[in-house]
């Protein structure tokens, strides 16, 4: 009887230890979670810190979690069978070379501080890797990969008759910019980022059209189109002549979408591809309470796979399995560089898709702080990442991604056809 009541008292002490550990590491847990509280954030130092979002440490959490911070949530549903991909078969693993260093696949995600990394072979997966508390469950925030996926959105509405050529103006679809410098801009100067509009993206500027951009995102204060109509021509630019990359133009867009289809941008993105293409998980755009424009130019979350899947729709000329989201001349024309002079950081522009100069095969959505959409149609690979740079723009974190992703696209052999 003794025995009986001190293996009770034992077990009793056992399930009290066992709970109070379980309550420390939960509270740990929670203190581990940066946390952001907008109203205390500055809209001036949102792509530099250190309080922000954008910044580690906070960024390694909330660009996976950006659905917590309190912004309106503009969902993007989910519909239909789910597109299969393909477990991976092995471990993947390679090296890859840069500035005369030889580097393995896992120091490149410490370097580059990756948060989430997919590489796809068609519908294979080669490798899927998760960080900083982050899985398969996942969305993560496009920043300007958005962009990538309004100009296929556009390409769409244009097919479907709502808008009636690129060559149109921007204000027989956004009336509400006829007084602002995009009353001289057709939508194809505003898909090649060549407007003339006089704003800039410049963190380091105080007076930089980012900041006010900032603002209206965080506070929502201007609205994104009251912003646009305050924005003036340049007068020593002419539109279609010189490459100046504004998020707003993106924006422009978007309100363009909306007006023409008299549908929110969310539900023409959610009926057009994001019900097509097979996700497996809803997306969603997040805006400011205050705002009454959605966000066309970077607000987009997604998965991984389900950024996979957009990808090998785009690598297979707008087509994924036996559905077709977009036309192949349209993803043709998206993914072909502009005739203006080549834009900085070693790449020329498209309709809101980046071209690398060296390697024409290839084409990326590229979003600040690291994320990426590298999509090659010869070798048939897709690789998504999504990181959490200290920097928005670091031209050597950019050049050491794509020295990485070419050496992963190098090793598979060409592929002639391939879904």
């Amino acid at each position: 009887m003794i025995y009986t009541k001190i293996y009770r008292a034992l077990a009793t002490l056992n399930c009290l230890i066992f709970t109070l550990l379980a309550v420390i590491h939960t509270a740990q847990a929670a203190q581990s979670i940066p946390t952001i509280d907008l109203n205390k954030m500055n809209p001036d130092e949102m792509s530099t810190g250190p309080y922000s979002y954008f910044i580690p440490p906070y960024s390694n959490y909330y660009f996976h979690h950006m659905d917590k911070l309190g912004y309106r949530i503009d969902w993007v549903k989910r519909s239909g069978a789910v597109y299969p991909l393909k477990d991976p078969h092995t471990a993947f693993a390679t090296t890859y070379s840069y500035k005369n260093h030889t580097y393995t696949l896992d120091q490149y995600f410490k370097r580059n501080l990756v948060i989430g990394f997919l590489i796809l072979k068609d519908n294979q997966i080669i490798g899927e890797y998760y960080f900083h508390g982050s899985d398969q469950n996942s969305r993560f925030l496009s920043n300007s990969v958005g962009k990538s996926i309004t100009s296929t959105l556009f390409g769409i509405a244009l097919e479907d008759g709502k808008i009636t050529s690129i060559d149109d103006p921007v204000i027989k679809y956004v009336p509400a910019l006829k007084d602002s410098g995009y009353n001289r801009v057709t939508l194809k100067q505003v898909l090649e980022m060549a407007t003339g509009i006089a704003a800039t993206e410049n963190a380091s500027d105080p007076h930089s059209t980012l900041h006010q951009m900032d603002r209206s995102v965080l506070r929502g204060v201007p609205s994104f189109t009251n912003l646009l109509k305050s924005l003036a021509a340049d007068p020593k630019v002419t539109p279609g002549s010189t490459f100046n990359y504004v998020s707003l133009n993106t924006e422009v867009l978007g309100l363009a979408i909306e007006n023409a289809t008299k549908t929110p941008f969310n539900q023409y993105l959610q009926e057009k591809i994001w019900s097509k293409i097979g996700a497996q998980s809803n997306g969603f755009l997040f805006r400011a309470k205050a705002q009454p424009d959605q966000c066309a130019f970077g607000c987009f979350n997604a998965t991984l796979r389900d950024y996979g899947r957009f990808g090998l729709m785009m690598m297979n000329g707008g087509k994924l399995g036996d559905k077709r989201i977009v036309s192949a001349s349209w993803v043709k024309k998206a993914t072909s560089a502009a005739s203006y002079a080549t834009p900085p950081h070693g790449s020329d522009y498209g309709y809101q898709w980046w071209i690398p100069s060296g390697n024409r095969q290839v084409f990326q959505g590229l979003g600040v702080f690291g994320q990426i959409l590298y999509i090659n149609p010869i070798k048939h690979i897709v690789i998504v990442e999504t990181s959490a740079w200290p920097q928005a723009n670091p031209d050597e974190r950019w050049e050491e991604a794509a020295a990485a992703m070419d050496a992963i696209a190098a090793l598979f052999n060409v592929t002639a056809n391939g879904d």
